[in-house]
């Protein structure tokens, strides 16, 4: 199961986002596969808006976030599951009483790691999103390369240091309570 993470991390973000065009488009896999199963009657508009390039993030970014918190999860020793289900607990409330706020760090972790990626996508959105849907890390190029509004784009650059700045240090001081606290 964990080579079926590993295997986009073999190709590069531009091939996956074309395979994504390939997929999302009007006759394209995904709609003639609802088509086919009667769901829709008409294709969906599946490129060129902000769902195409969702989902085509989450796919190339899904590993980030599934590394770290594989991690941490693998670290929880399963007789702490064992033991709270002995004392009595039902193994549901065992696992998010217990289990899950030891995950809290890799959860964090894969999340800052994601972010940190996503702010400054570029290749997959501009492919599909077009024109009219676009992230900040295009207009950063946009005012660099054609506008060559160098204040602008520091402007924006700065904006997007400062939003990682923030979730880095928040994270920071949750993952240092999380830690004091056990």
């Amino acid at each position: 199961l964990m080579i079926l993470v590993l295997v986009p991390f073999w190709t590069s973000v531009l091939v996956r986002s074309a395979a994504w065009i390939v997929l999302l488009q009007n006759n394209g896999l995904v709609n003639r596969a609802l088509l086919e199963l009667g769901l829709i009657s008409a294709p969906l508009p599946l490129l060129f808006n902000r769902l195409g390039v969702i989902i085509a993030m989450v796919h190339i970014l899904l590993p980030f976030m599934i590394l770290p918190l594989y991690s941490v999860m693998k670290s929880v020793p399963p007789t702490y599951l064992r033991a709270a289900v002995s004392l009595g607990s039902s193994p549901l409330a065992a696992f998010f009483r217990v289990y899950m706020p030891q995950t809290y760090p890799g959860m964090g972790a894969g999340g800052l790691l994601v972010f940190i990626l996503s702010i400054g996508y570029y290749v997959t959105p501009a492919l599909l999103g077009g024109a009219d849907d676009q992230m900040l890390s295009y207009y950063v190029a946009q005012y660099t390369n054609v506008t060559v509004n160098w204040g602008m784009a520091c402007a924006l650059g700065a904006v997007l240091l400062s939003a990682t700045l923030v979730l880095y240090a928040l994270y920071r001081r949750v993952v240092k309570s999380e830690l004091s606290l056990g």
